[in-house]
């Protein structure tokens, strides 16, 4: 591609970048097909000669794209791995290394001391991670690719086999100075040095999510400004010239780069940093806003799966709303701008901090003034600082414990969080066309009663989803344990049944917030075993739960109970079985004229009992135990007969569950039965009488 073919984007960059968001939006949904028209309508209209370079350079991304997923690696053997970063010790050994050209997270039961650029023999076994078995959920697949990683290995018999020193020691060494130095401060100055909140509690993490002040913890253009300025300030005292000056300082942002790991949001304001003097020193002529487009552009044919990032996405979304804010900001008290900009900056975010955290605080605004002035001004400054100065390490510790203190007040005011999820993305589009208003109307100095009316409006419309959502459902999670989730049209009734292992990634949790459930009608644990009750805390924590239901109290709820649309049934035990997995609590559900039997984990001496008390023909089976060989009896089944059943059992369980045998039975009965380890969670949902079923794995 000719040179001045290319400077055709000048001054239109934007239009690129844009180009690749709607790219990347309709390959999430379909629904934003919708926008592409009118877009290119505009394009045609009124810059038709980038047209040609827009599709130009996305056809070179595709070929990008083809080369990564083209990418491919023997599946298991010997092989020799090359450590890069991201090494963790605990009872196991992970790290991202490098095999054949390829980056891969490689998992270790084995515990080996290691650092970046030791080579390591192993036995690998290789694996593509699978697809998100549960929409809208964390997709460790994605996150993965986002970072240019292909692939996983399972590693045993590792051994250190070579050493050479790696561009990533200089970041390894550095967090090993900042352990030995640090014990009071560690995880504000691995923060704020390293871009590595790791260190970090989950208190602490979830309280400047709560609040919406995460941001200010990752190194970006705020940080960048600082380090950059302070450097100014100090070279220009050495009578140095402005060029070499420029040097130097454009070399260490290269450094920090290499420190951070090439966190997103540093690269991207170093990066533009770099470009902005070249630009001016080369007289080259490019807006703000092409260097940044550039920038975006570049960094994708690096890491094709960048947008996965959600520090990518927020750091450049947020970059760019500034820059083209910039007639809004223009010509206000720096009082005003800030607030101006906070308030920009706040609703442009919405909807992707909602599909992070679930929910957002509507004083983010006001968070955000306060705790950017003491973070600027304080905790960064003093946090570099004491990083050069380290016996300054507990006099910095009093700033932090005044930071946590204002933290935890902050948290507790919390009724301005509003609790919701996007669900549709037609409400996205409404949503961002509304704010495009706002800014259109700060602009020129109208009145934004409308557009933020309308945008209250869409937001409280998005909360209340519940209330007019017209479909039933019937959900069996791909989780580790067992849970299924009952949800009724119009809000009427929710009920849990079991909520699975404890779980880091909370999946029923968040599950439920991106359906928008704020209340549970019946928590029912069919028996105390962890898999089943594990997350029952956090429900309990998370929602309003008006009944819960366990073998303790189960008495009171023996017999027909009704909850809007839906009918169960629980079924008496008047037996204290030996086995835990026997005590169940067995219930019959109806919904939409189906009638659905839920076993919990009984055994064969349960599975014996009821069926001479009980005379029932069911339409749908929750598989007893998992598929055990120790459930599900030949009598059993072809006593209740169902058409259809469903095994919820977790891919990587202990017990090797299901049992082929098991499966066998049933599939010999002609039952079609369906599996959450190899079709992830289950949906069976009822819209105007009709049924659908959906699996997230075919």
């Amino acid at each position: 591609m000719k040179l001045e073919n290319l400077l055709l984007l000048k001054n239109k960059g934007i239009y690129l970048v844009i180009s690749f968001t709607l790219l990347f939006l309709v390959k999430n949904s379909w629904w934003y097909l919708i926008i592409l028209p009118f877009y290119f309508y505009y394009l045609y209209k009124n810059h038709n000669t980038i047209i040609k370079i827009i599709l130009i350079i996305i056809g070179l991304y595709f070929v990008r794209v083809i080369q990564f997923q083209g990418n491919t690696t023997d599946t298991a053997g010997q092989s020799e791995i090359k450590v890069i970063k991201e090494i963790k010790i605990a009872d196991y050994t992970t790290f991202i290394g490098r095999s054949n050209l390829h980056l891969v997270k490689v998992y270790t039961n084995d515990i080996i001391y290691v650092r970046p650029g030791d080579t390591l023999l192993c036995d690998l076994v290789f694996e593509i991670p699978m697809e998100n078995t549960t929409d809208n959920l964390f997709n460790y697949r994605d996150y993965l690719k986002s970072q240019n990683i292909k692939y996983t290995a399972s590693g045993t018999n590792c051994k250190v086999v070579d050493s050479n020193w790696n561009i990533n020691m200089i970041s390894y060494q550095l967090n090993s100075y900042i352990d030995d130095n640090f014990k009071y401060s560690n995880e504000y100055i691995k923060t704020f040095i390293l871009a590595d909140k790791s260190e970090f509690d989950d208190e602490i993490i979830e309280g400047i999510n709560k609040i919406g002040i995460s941001h200010l913890f990752a190194v970006s253009g705020l940080h960048i400004s600082l380090i950059v300025l302070t450097m100014m300030y100090i070279l220009k005292k050495t009578k140095l010239k402005e060029l070499y000056i420029e040097v130097i300082i454009m070399l260490f942002l290269v450094l920090y780069m290499v420190i951070t790991c090439f966190s997103p949001s540093v690269t991207r304001a170093s990066f533009m940093f770099i470009l902005l003097i070249a630009n001016k020193r080369f007289k080259i002529g490019l807006s703000s806003l092409d260097v940044l487009s550039i920038i975006f552009v570049v960094l994708l044919f690096i890491r094709p799966f960048y947008y996965y990032d959600a520090g990518f996405l927020l750091s450049f979304l947020v970059t760019f709303v500034i820059l083209l804010s910039y007639n809004i900001l223009n010509d206000e008290s720096k009082i005003k701008q800030l607030l101006k900009l906070s308030v920009i900056s706040f609703l442009v975010t919405i909807p992707i901090i909602l599909r992070l955290n679930y929910q957002v605080n509507l004083l983010s605004v006001i968070f955000n003034v306060i705790f950017l002035v003491y973070i600027t001004y304080v905790i960064l400054p003093l946090g570099y600082i004491t990083f050069f100065i380290p016996f300054l390490d507990k006099f910095y510790n009093v700033f932090i414990l005044i930071f946590e203190g204002i933290l935890k007040v902050s948290i507790n005011v919390d009724y301005f969080i509003m609790k919701l999820y996007f669900t549709s993305p037609l409400a996205v589009i409404i949503y961002y066309l509304l704010v495009f208003l706002i800014m259109h109307r700060m602009e020129s100095r109208k009145s934004l009663k409308t557009p933020l009316i309308l945008i209250g409006l869409t937001l409280f419309i998005m909360w209340g989803e519940p209330f007019y959502r017209i479909s039933q459902s019937v959900t069996f999670l791909d989780i580790y344990g067992d849970s299924t989730i009952i949800i009724d049209s119009f809000d009427q009734c929710n009920i849990i049944i079991d909520t699975g292992e404890k779980d880091e990634y909370n999946t029923l949790v968040n599950y439920l917030k991106t359906n928008n459930i704020k209340r549970i009608d019946y928590l029912i644990i069919t028996h105390n075993h962890s898999d089943h009750y594990g997350e029952a805390p956090d429900v309990l924590n998370e929602f309003k739960v008006i009944d819960m239901v366990t073998r303790n109290n189960v008495s009171q709820y023996e017999g027909y109970n009704s909850c809007g649309n839906v009918e169960f049934y629980i079924y008496s035990n008047s037996i204290e079985y030996s086995s835990e997995n026997d005590n169940s609590i067995i219930l019959s559900l109806f919904l939409n004229n189906r009638h659905y039997l839920f076993t919990g984990d009984i055994e064969l001496k349960r599975e014996k009992d009821f069926i001479k008390e009980v005379a029932i023909d069911v339409d749908y089976l929750k598989v007893p135990h998992h598929g055990s060989i120790t459930s599900s009896s030949y009598e059993f089944v072809q006593h209740v007969t169902p058409e259809e059943v469903f095994i919820i059992v977790s891919r990587k369980n202990q017990h090797k569950h299901p049992s082929d045998i098991v499966v066998s039975r049933y599939e010999n009965l002609g039952i079609k039965v369906y599996r959450t380890d190899l079709n992830g969670t289950i949906i069976v949902k009822y819209l105007f009488g009709k049924e659908y079923k959906k699996v997230n794995i075919e």
